[in-house]
């Protein structure tokens, strides 16, 4: 398990961090929901582009109440990470391991091939 961020370091809006997956850096977003917390690959399922590709760069959408790719319009849920409108309405954002231990927030590198902090 590698650290992400302690429950006090993380906004509103969640937190990016940078990942390994197998050979390959990735970069997720860590969320708070209702629930706790949710971490998600930060790519679109529509194309393989990260959400927040273009300008602006912001992963919200102006209520703040969906994750949103701003190349294809697709609006997430942060509690499940359900596309509920744009090109790939009906699918999720990829799910990361995450588990908090006291109040830090951790990902799961064994479920996932390995980690790295930016």
């Amino acid at each position: 398990m590698e650290r992400i961020a302690s429950v006090d370091e993380i906004p509103t809006k969640g937190v990016l961090f940078d990942y390994k997956e197998g050979p390959f850096d990735e970069q997720g977003i860590l969320v708070r929901t209702r629930d706790g917390f949710k971490a998600f690959k930060n790519e679109c399922r529509h194309l393989p582009m990260r959400l927040d590709d273009r300008e602006p760069a912001d992963i919200w959408d102006p209520h703040g109440r969906y994750l949103v790719c701003n190349s294809h319009g697709a609006r997430y849920r942060p509690d499940d990470g359900l596309c509920v409108s744009g090109p790939c309405e009906g699918s999720h954002l990829k799910e990361l391991p995450v588990v908090v231990k006291g109040d830090e927030v951790y990902l799961e590198t064994d479920k996932i091939g390995g980690f790295f902090n930016v």
